[in-house]
């Protein structure tokens, strides 16, 4: 099995995540990093229910001004590395949310789509447990460059992956039915390294739905 056929099983990712925990947050990209950040604050700002699947150690939602934030993660370890203490710890699967209906106002995930066996399910379960209109934020590898990611992971210019399976632009707009409409689909990030000033500009100079960028990113709302 190739590890990006899409047939892997959730204990697998779960695994590959909870040894790569004690030194995620120190290898991350920065520049990565720090674009998910600003794009977090942009679509979701506001808002004072949110919920982060896929959470990790990330810290995506600091500086939002949040009644309330739950940091959802598979894996027990990568949570045990989150170093925003404000936030509610949960173990649960993107594809069986272990909240109520309608309980926040706005849910995102960042890289976990592509290591969900059933990336539906979990937009559907994304919807039961979002209120009416409220928003959802997917960042996800550009999978239309596919063959990029892989070789800059083969040069070990990224983390390793681990159980995955990319989605392309069009797989990842068609998840928005029935449930949501799309506000926003636009790849970016193509030469995440450098100062913000310098990252933002490859992007503008590249920009719009065709660019080559490494991620993508799609902002939908509750119908």
């Amino acid at each position: 099995m190739s590890p990006s056929d899409g047939r892997h099983a959730t204990g697998d990712v779960g695994g590959h995540y909870a040894r790569l925990a004690p030194d995620y947050a120190r290898k991350a990209n920065r520049a990565c990093q720090r674009a998910y950040r600003e794009l977090v604050s942009r679509t979701l700002g506001g808002t004072r229910r949110i919920l982060e699947l896929g959470a990790g150690s990330s810290d995506a939602v600091a500086g939002l001004d949040a009644a309330r934030v739950v940091a959802c993660d598979l894996s027990l370890p990568m949570l045990r590395a989150r170093t925003r203490l404000s936030s509610l710890p949960l173990v649960g699967d993107a594809q069986r949310v272990p909240c109520r209906d309608a309980a926040f106002d706005a849910v995102f995930c960042i890289n976990l789509l592509e290591h969900v066996p059933e990336p539906g399910q979990a937009v559907a379960e994304t919807a039961r447990v979002l209120g009416k209109g409220g928003r959802f934020l997917a960042v996800t590898p550009n999978g239309n460059v596919a063959g990029l990611l892989e070789l800059l992971e083969r040069l070990h210019l990224k983390l390793p992956e681990g159980p995955h399976h990319f989605l392309t632009s069009e797989a990842l707009a068609g998840l928005a039915e029935p449930h949501f409409r799309i506000v926003e689909h636009r790849r970016f990030l193509a030469f995440p390294a450098g100062p913000a000033a310098f990252v933002r500009g490859i992007d503008r100079i590249v920009g719009g739905k065709r660019s080559r960028g490494l991620f993508q990113y799609i902002l939908m709302e509750k119908q």
